[in-house]
């Protein structure tokens, strides 16, 4: 037992568990010799009990102090590394966030020369554009009792006009004047415009955690752009009688989605989706089309919030 006990615990466990070897030796060295065939003192016994409990108990003990040991490293272990994957996923962000600020740089050149295109048209074409038409009440008013030079300058006034909301379409498509009024706003005024002119019941619901989220000119502009877009594509393909959007907030992002009750998209997407998707991906967002022959069209899109404090 002895041998077993030196080579299972510590030196200073073995020591101990000598020097009860020793006293049970000693106690059954002074103990009267027993006669042939009976059994062992109780003393003996005892003691020898005494000194395999020891064993035990301080085995026990090693073992515990060993497997804290083990588990403390582990703790560390695991400390660092759930460290390392903290550090990590910061660094993910960060870089995701700098690739989306590279990927919408272009963008941003892009909606900078669209807003000055826009300007110059508005204040060069559409000045000339007044102009004439001030010249144009002018010769008629010259003009009273000329029945046919009159019919011949409303024509020309008829064609003024329709010159002139097509430049303001124009500037609408390369800077829409509504975001400056707000994005709902914005939104509100492309639904009634689309209805108005389409026949086409369209319907739009925003909760007001998205409308309470602060203004983002890029965002703005992309799903004002997409939901543009989309109405365009179901006027010309999508043979609907009604458009329902939703326009929603989640915790760091905004969703819109677009439905329709049309025929449904028989082909791929068209091209100018196929534009507005991979703009939305290079900006960290999400865009999905899901349609059924039949059955409709539904495209919905998230944009990611601007996080408190980002660089």
């Amino acid at each position: 037992m002895t041998a077993i006990a030196h080579a299972t615990v510590p030196a200073r466990a073995a020591a101990l568990l000598a020097a009860a070897s020793h006293a049970a030796q000693a106690a059954q060295a002074a103990a009267p010799p027993a006669p042939a065939g009976a059994p062992p003192a109780l003393g003996a016994l005892l003691l020898a009990a005494v000194a395999a409990l020891l064993v035990a108990a301080l085995a026990l003990l090693w073992r515990r102090r060993r497997d804290d040991g083990r588990l403390a490293a582990l703790r560390a272990k695991l400390a660092h590394e759930l460290h390392c994957r903290a550090v990590a996923e910061q660094a993910l962000r960060a870089a995701h966030r700098q690739r989306s600020r590279q990927a919408a740089l272009p963008e941003c050149i892009r909606d900078g020369e669209r807003r000055r295109i826009a300007r110059d048209i508005h204040d060069d074409l559409g000045q000339n554009l007044l102009t004439l038409k001030l010249e144009l009440s002018a010769l008629r008013q010259a003009s009273a009792g000329q029945q046919a030079l009159l019919a011949q300058l409303e024509r020309i006034e008829r064609h003024l006009e329709l010159s002139i909301e097509s430049m303001r379409a124009i500037v609408d498509e390369l800077s829409p004047l509504g975001l400056e009024a707000g994005l709902a706003t914005a939104l509100r005024r492309q639904v009634s415009e689309f209805s108005r002119l389409s026949g086409i019941d369209c319907q739009l619901q925003a909760d007001a955690a998205a409308l309470e989220a602060a203004p983002d000119e890029q965002r703005d502009a992309m799903l004002y752009r997409v939901l543009q877009e989309s109405l365009s594509n179901i006027v010309r393909h999508a043979r609907a009688t009604q458009v329902h959007i939703a326009l929603g907030r989640q915790a760091r992002s905004l969703t819109m989605t677009v439905r329709d009750n049309g025929i449904g998209m028989p082909g791929a997407p068209a091209r100018g989706l196929l534009g507005m998707q991979q703009r939305v991906t290079q900006a960290g967002g999400q865009f999905n089309i899901a349609s059924r022959p039949g059955q409709g069209t539904a495209l919905s899109l998230s944009l990611p919030l601007a996080e408190a404090g980002a660089l």
